[in-house]
């Protein structure tokens, strides 16, 4: 098949796909290479070989689809009946809700306004269910309009954990729910939204939904889109592409905050340390290079702002057994695909934050009580390993509190 790559009505390249495994092959045509995704305009900006071009649209292609580590990979594949990932992103012009692109095929007149999942409806109810089990949209109390079960932005939703986009009338909303030993993150997504509100940096507001059917029931974390029909998610690893300096080492945040500056993104350097204060006060194991980033404008190509947070789950040794809860000494991600010691991150706060914000995270160790008690039927936590994490997660406040007074930057409140 031949199609064009587009963003939104803008011909980028013509492409040409090999029908067996949906790759795209060599002979490409070029349009307009200055709105391409990035990870295949560094390529080209490169003078990189043929090859290599068509290997980086190839990688680019693989970030918008169901990966085959996804828990419920098989069930998701025989309901839409294709082989893998790659070809149920095909079905529906490879269009996300991430980004303004997708593929065109050659023959068809079609425009970008017709078919986006931003301005459209579409099916939210057969991938829910082939995700949750069956009449479990029927708990969300929603009807959905499309006729088209390939008619879904759910074609190219990546990642491990299972997950749905749904409409809820103007405003898409992403359903995720948990995969790890005690099954708590959605409630972690939770508790991150609040902690980055007391931080004051932008973030996705998360809540809670319950989801029950016959068979299960369920505990997912809801959140909106983080973009708007004029805007893209490019991800820190296509960010620290642009230099070709990337180490994938703690070193990197160094060269991150440098690259976002030069494009005049506001407060980068606040911002990304404010993103790892919340990654070590809940020992976050998963900030890995394709959950943070930032926002692109795509009608103009300006970078507008840091992705606001998100995908912050995986944290509070959700992960591992009881017996190596190590709040203490806890491990981390930072712009690394290996875990470090969260106290390799200290060396990289410089910010001065205000007294009372200690206070305010107080208060979200005791909403992180609660929330946890409310909902215990649904995650795998006795009392006392509750009374644990809690405990565990004020050590992580004071031992931020301590550390940060030591280098005198906490700033005194003043009080009347």
């Amino acid at each position: 098949m031949k199609y064009y790559l587009m963003s939104k009505n803008r011909k980028l390249m013509l492409l040409n796909q090999n029908d067996e495994d949906c790759l795209f092959e060599k002979n490409y045509i070029l349009f307009d290479k200055e709105a391409l995704p990035i990870l295949i305009y560094q390529a080209l900006l490169n003078n990189e070989s043929e090859k290599n071009i068509i290997k980086s649209i190839n990688e680019w292609f693989s970030t918008r689809i169901i990966p085959n580590y996804r828990d419920n990979k098989e069930s998701i594949f025989e309901e839409y009946q294709v082989r893998d990932g790659y070809e149920l992103a095909n079905k529906h012009y490879a269009l996300s809700l991430s980004d303004q692109y997708w593929l065109k095929p050659v023959d068809e007149d079609i425009l970008w306004e017709d078919i986006n999942y931003f301005d459209h409806d579409y099916d939210g109810k057969h991938f829910f269910e082939v995700t949750y089990g069956k009449e479990s949209f029927e708990t969300l109390h929603l009807k959905t309009s499309s006729e088209n079960k390939y008619t879904t932005p759910n074609n190219t939703l990546g990642g491990q954990l299972k997950k749905a986009w749904i409409k809820i009338g103007d405003e898409n909303y992403l359903l995720k729910g948990s995969g790890t030993l005690y099954a708590f993150e959605p409630i972690n997504e939770v508790i991150a939204s609040k902690i980055c509100e007391v931080l004051d940096v932008p973030y996705v507001e998360y809540s809670l939904k319950r989801i029950q059917t016959k068979r299960q029931q369920t505990l997912v974390s809801v959140c909106k889109c983080m973009i708007n029909s004029s805007q893209e998610i490019v991800s820190a690893y296509q960010v620290l592409k642009e230099s070709n300096k990337l180490t994938h080492s703690i070193d990197d945040f160094y060269e991150y905050v440098r690259i976002l500056e030069k494009h005049k993104i506001v407060n980068a350097n606040e911002k990304i340390q404010k993103m790892l204060i919340l990654d070590y006060l809940m020992l976050n194991e998963d900030r890995h290079l394709n959950n943070f980033g930032i926002i692109r404008n795509v009608d103009n190509l300006q970078w507008e702002d840091v992705c606001p947070i998100f995908d912050t789950g995986r944290s509070n040794n959700c992960n591992v057994t009881e017996a190596y809860w190590n709040f203490k000494e806890g491990e981390v991600k930072c712009f690394t695909n290996y875990l470090i010691s969260s106290e390799e991150l200290l060396n990289l706060f410089s910010l001065k934050l205000d007294e009372k914000i200690f206070d305010q995270l107080q208060e979200v160790a005791s909403l992180y009580h609660q929330l946890l008690k409310d909902n215990q039927i649904y995650i795998q936590l006795f009392d006392e390993q509750i009374e644990k994490l809690i405990e565990g997660f004020k050590l992580r406040i004071h031992l931020l509190y301590q550390n940060l007074l030591e280098r005198k930057q906490i700033k005194k409140s003043t009080h009347c």
